[in-house]
């Protein structure tokens, strides 16, 4: 038991510098909104794993914002289409469900170029709005991170 609860402390001490932190955060923020729905979880757990990042805070973040993802993915993907696929500007619920009812195969294949253009498009917003909150972020916790250090100066 003693060994659990020292693996459990562990992981909550995991990737607790300032910019440790303010990667998680931007990262969680980030990967929690990616248009690919069903990969977030896996995809902040191999960034937390493959940074050394705090990983209760990245998956607290990327449950946080699933709402944001959920209310992005059909613009995204309605974006995503009329960027690689012109032939599915209107594509909405209806006529995918027609689509999938006549042609799976090419239904699947079609929304695999909306879904791409949906990738790309957030990352083209993701990758420069990311690196902005991480440095927003990354100053913030430095500030924070003194004032703990030193209570007494900032009386």
């Amino acid at each position: 038991m003693n060994r659990l609860k020292s693996r459990i402390v562990d992981l909550l001490r995991q990737g607790s510098s300032p910019d440790q932190l303010s990667l998680t955060i931007v990262l969680g923020l980030a990967l929690g909104t990616i248009p690919i729905l069903g990969t977030t979880t896996l995809l902040c757990a191999a960034a937390a794993m493959t940074w050394r990042l705090n990983m209760p805070l990245i998956m607290l973040i990327n449950y946080v914002v699933y709402p944001v993802q959920l209310l992005i993915y059909i613009p995204l993907m309605l974006s995503g289409a009329s960027l690689l696929d012109s032939s599915m500007k209107s594509l909405t619920v209806s006529g995918v469900y027609t689509m999938l009812r006549s042609d799976i195969l090419g239904t699947i294949q079609r929304l695999f170029w909306a879904n791409l253009g949906a990738v790309l498009i957030w990352g083209a917003i993701s990758l420069p709005l990311g690196f902005i909150l991480y440095v927003i972020a990354r100053r913030l916790m430095r500030n924070f991170h003194k004032a703990i250090e030193s209570p007494n100066e900032s009386i």
